[in-house]
C-alpha cells in the first residue's frame, strides 16, 4: 500500500526509568513502544478487539487465530515458526473473549525477518482448505474433551447460564455446529471485518533505540484500513439466585459460583481486585483457609475476577467429593457472601496483588502484553505504571463496602456423578 498516512506523536515519557512512547496512525492504529536495555531482546503483542463479539458463527475467530500460523501465501507454518525459534523466540496466536492476541518474541538481529512474516499473517493469510478441515476437526475434539473434565463442563454451563443472550455466552472455541459450518469465504469476511485500525493496539518492548523500533513497526501497520468493529454492548446482572446441577460419571463433585462485579470504568474496580484477592487468592485466602483449611472439603479452592468489556462477574470455585457437595456450595457461597474481611486480610490482598503484578513483568513479552492489554480493554497503558498505587491505595473500608454491595446474588452450577 503506497499511501502514505499522517503520523501523530501523541507522548513520549520516562517511564520506570525507560522510555515510553505511544503512537496514533491515522488509520486508528495506536502503536506503544517502550525502549529497554538489555541483552537484544524485541518482543510484542497485537491486540485486536474482536474475540467473540459480533461472530456469526460462533468459534471462527478462534479457528482465524488457529490458522494465522499455519501458512500465508508467502510463507509455510515451519517458516513461519522458524523465523522466531531460529532466533530463540516464538510467536503465538490466540484468541479470548475480547479480543485477539498476537505474541512474539525474538532477538534484535532477528526482527526484520520476524516483521515480515508477521505483515504476511496479518494481510496475506492462507486459509488453505486442507488446514481448515483439519483444524476444525481438532476444536471440535477439543470441544468435546473439555466436557470430560469436571471444571470446564461446569464454565460452560455457568456461562449460558450467567451470559445469556450475550456474546460471553459461548467460549471462545465455539460450538460444534457452527464450526462444522465455517467456510473460508466466512474467515476472510470476518477476518477484514475485524481487521480494522481502529480496533488495533500494538505493543512493543525491547533492546532498540525507540525511533528505530518506531520506523520498522509503522510501515506494516500503516497498510491496515481505517475502521472499527462496533462491540454490541449489552450488560446483563444477576438478579436472582440460581443453582444448576449436571450429572456426569465421575469421584468428585465440581462446584463454581458467578457473582455480580464491578465495571472495568467503576470507582469501585481496584477495591473489587482486592476484595477476590483476600477471598481466593492463595493458601493464606479466606476460601483456602475457611473450605481446605478448616472443613476439608478440597485440595483446591479460589477465586478470580476476569477483566471484560461487559457483564463482569467474580468467579469462585471448589471441588469436593459428591456426598459433602451441598454443603460445599453453601459454605463457598457464605465465605463469599459475609465472611469477615480484616485490615490484616485486606493488607496482605494488596502485597500479594502487587507482588503477583511484578513478578509477571519479568520478561518483555509480559511488559508487552500489558501494555497492550490496558489499552485495548480502554484503562490506559500508562495504568502498567500506576496499578500498584491504585492497589495500595484501597482502603479497608472500601473492600468491606463492595462485598456487600456487589456479592448479595450468586448463580452456581454443581456437577456431580
Amino acid at each position: 500500500m503506497s499511501v502514505i498516512l499522517f503520523v501523530l506523536i501523541l507522548l513520549t515519557l520516562s517511564f520506570g526509568g525507560e522510555k515510553v512512547r505511544e503512537v496514533k496512525l491515522d488509520n486508528g492504529v495506536k502503536m506503544i513502544i517502550k525502549e529497554t536495555h538489555g541483552k537484544g531482546i524485541v518482543a510484542g503483542v497485537i491486540f485486536i478487539k474482536s474475540g467473540v463479539h459480533g461472530e456469526v458463527r460462533r468459534g471462527i475467530t478462534n479457528l482465524i487465530t488457529t490458522l494465522l500460523t499455519k501458512g500465508t501465501k508467502k510463507y509455510s507454518s515451519y517458516e513461519i515458526a522458524s523465523a522466531f525459534e531460529d532466533y530463540g523466540g516464538s510467536i503465538t496466536a490466540t484468541t479470548t473473549d475480547d479480543y485477539v492476541e498476537i505474541a512474539f518474541a525474538t532477538k534484535v538481529e532477528g526482527l526484520s525477518r520476524g516483521l515480515e512474516v508477521i505483515r504476511s499473517m496479518l494481510y496475506e493469510p492462507a486459509f488453505d482448505e486442507k488446514d481448515i478441515d483439519r483444524e476444525k476437526t481438532n476444536v471440535i475434539t477439543a470441544i468435546r474433551s473439555k466436557r470430560e473434565r469436571g471444571y470446564e463442563l461446569a464454565m460452560e454451563h455457568l456461562r449460558a447460564l450467567t451470559f445469556k443472550g450475550t456474546d460471553y455466552e459461548v467460549s471462545p472455541l465455539g460450538k460444534e455446529e457452527d464450526i462444522k459450518s465455517i467456510t473460508r469465504e466466512d474467515m476472510l469476511k470476518r477476518w477484514k471485518d475485524i481487521l480494522k485500525g481502529g480496533n488495533v493496539v500494538v505493543s512493543v518492548v525491547g533492546d532498540m533505540n525507540i525511533q528505530e523500533l518506531e520506523e520498522m513497526f509503522k510501515p506494516i501497520f500503516l497498510e491496515m484500513p481505517a475502521g472499527t468493529l462496533e462491540l454490541p454492548k449489552k450488560d446483563i446482572y444477576i438478579q436472582s439466585d440460581q443453582i444448576q446441577r449436571i450429572k456426569r460419571p465421575g469421584a468428585q463433585a465440581t462446584i463454581v459460583c458467578a457473582f455480580n462485579a464491578p465495571k472495568i470504568e467503576d470507582k469501585d474496580y481496584y477495591s473489587f481486585k482486592v476484595l477476590v484477592s483476600a477471598l481466593g487468592n492463595g493458601m493464606t485466602s479466606k476460601l483456602f483457609q475457611e473450605l481446605r483449611e478448616k472443613r476439608g472439603y478440597a485440595y483446591a479452592t479460589y477465586a478470580y475476577y476476569p477483566t471484560r468489556y461487559f457483564s463482569p462477574r467474580m468467579f469462585a470455585y471448589v471441588g469436593t467429593s459428591p456426598e459433602k457437595s451441598q454443603s460445599a456450595l453453601e459454605d463457598l457461597i457464605k465465605v463469599v457472601q459475609s465472611s469477615e474481611i480484616t485490615q490484616e486480610d485486606v493488607q496482605l490482598a494488596k502485597s500479594k496483588l502487587i507482588g503477583d503484578f511484578l513478578l509477571d513483568h519479568q520478561t518483555r513479552l509480559k511488559q508487552a502484553w500489558y501494555l497492550g492489554f490496558y489499552e485495548i480493554m480502554g484503562l490506559g497503558w500508562k495504568l502498567d505504571k500506576l496499578y500498584p498505587d491504585k492497589i495500595n491505595s484501597v482502603d479497608y473500608h472500601q473492600v468491606l463496602e463492595v462485598q456487600k454491595k456487589y456479592l448479595d446474588r450468586y448463580q452456581c452450577v454443581v456437577v456431580e456423578p
